[in-house]
């Protein structure tokens, strides 16, 4: 079965987050990565501990994240 995973609201929850790049965040339901990736791409000094109950979706999220620490 392959994962699929599409944002929603995703400018909407970006601007409404007025990120700081040394910031720390919380994406409580990560599913794919959608949110978590476009946050972690936008922190410097900053962290993104993002979580999920569903495996493949942390799997997915895992990849996605992947370039951005642990």
């Amino acid at each position: 079965m392959d994962f699929s995973h599409i944002p929603v609201l995703l400018p909407e929850c970006l601007e409404g987050l007025n990120l700081r790049r040394e910031g720390l965040y919380l994406d409580g339901t990560a599913g794919g990565g959608g949110h978590s990736y476009e946050i972690a791409k936008r922190l410097t000094t900053g962290r993104l501990i993002a979580i999920d109950q569903d495996e493949q979706a942390i799997r997915e999220a895992g990849t996605r994240l992947a370039p951005y620490g642990e």
